[in-house]
């Protein structure tokens, strides 16, 4: 008796936040197809509504859980 065949499929496209007009881009993307602007450019609504300060507190998360993993591995 076999069991179920094994799903196959691919991740889905991480998608991340234009920083002037706060649409959601594919990751990577420069020139934002809403706006047409830089999507990497912090513009002032993205400071102003804590977008920022949100993806700043992200980015120490995830170096503080690599350096954990790392001192788990010594």
């Amino acid at each position: 008796m076999s069991g179920p065949a094994p799903v196959s499929g691919k991740a889905p496209p991480v998608l991340v936040l234009c920083r002037p007009c706060l649409q959601y881009v594919f990751e990577g993307t420069s020139t934002c197809p809403h706006c047409g602007g830089n999507a990497r450019e912090t513009g002032q609504r993205y400071r102003d509504e804590g977008y920022l300060a949100i993806e700043t507190i992200q980015r120490i998360d995830r170096l503080q859980n690599a350096a954990n993993a790392q001192q788990a591995d010594d």
